[in-house]
């Protein structure tokens, strides 16, 4: 068995050096778990080339890895990852595709794949048995994750900042909640001290505007009649958090 930090991992009993990333590799490696991290579940948490061992003559080390924070009640030990992300860089598509068969044979529920030369994200299926490429416009949606992820998130790296903040917005991250009722968005929500319930609901319309224009998404005069005319605050809150990875208008509105 390797020892953590050892630089190596092992397939079917062979030895693989892990060497160091070349800069787009390493650029991704980096960028990837800053923005799945924002998405996170309260109840899971992510690892980077953490070692797992699918069977006796292997020992990997996926490039991120989400599992549940909890520990096993029968070991005491960590449970298996539920999702892993792998980048593929100078490694064989080979390579990758071996060590994902064993760790889904393991227990590893779904496993993603982040190619950095064409910027593609495949997700491995059982049914398949092979790598599926992912639309541009697709989002991962799991019980790992408090909203669903979008997957050009992860391979645009322009779009970082934004989806981390629409992502901190919709899970109502504290401190953005206490914000927007002070008023003091920075960037991309703005406002001034509301104490009436008037200026509160003002806030909310003004959150959503910003955050549908932070995404491209026009509304109608309709909607924006729809919006501006609604005068509670629950419906407001839900279409804010719709918002935040909305596609079209008619996703905020929902049914």
């Amino acid at each position: 068995m390797l020892a953590e930090n050892c630089g190596y991992e092992i397939v079917d009993g062979q030895v693989f050096q892990l060497s160091p990333a070349e800069e787009d590799h390493g650029t991704e490696h980096f960028v990837l778990p800053a923005v799945l991290g924002a998405f996170l579940a309260p109840e899971y948490k992510g690892t980077v080339d953490m070692l797992t061992r699918p069977s006796t003559g292997s020992n990997f080390a996926p490039d991120v890895s989400i599992l549940p924070r909890a520990r096993d009640p029968e070991t005491g030990g960590r449970h298996i990852e539920d999702i892993i992300f792998e980048v593929i860089d100078t490694e064989s598509l080979a390579h990758v595709t071996d060590k994902t068969r064993k760790l889904i044979a393991r227990g590893v529920r779904r496993a993603f794949m982040i190619d950095v030369h064409d910027r593609s994200v495949s997700e491995w299926s059982r049914e398949e048995d092979r790598w599926t490429e992912l639309a541009d416009d697709a989002t991962i949606v799991d019980r790992c994750f408090a909203v669903p992820v979008p997957v050009r998130a992860l391979v645009a790296e322009a779009l970082n900042e934004n989806v981390v903040a629409e992502a901190l917005v919709a899970r109502a991250n504290p401190v953005i909640a206490r914000v927007e009722q002070r008023g003091e968005l920075r960037g991309e929500l703005r406002g001034e001290l509301r104490g009436t319930q008037r200026g509160e609901l003002r806030g909310r319309r003004e959150a959503l505007a910003v955050l549908l224009g932070a995404r491209g998404v026009a509304l109608s005069a309709e909607q924006a009649a729809r919006i501006e005319a609604c005068d509670d605050a629950a419906t407001l809150d839900a279409w804010v958090a719709r918002a935040a990875i909305a596609q079209r208008a008619d996703d905020v509105f929902g049914g």
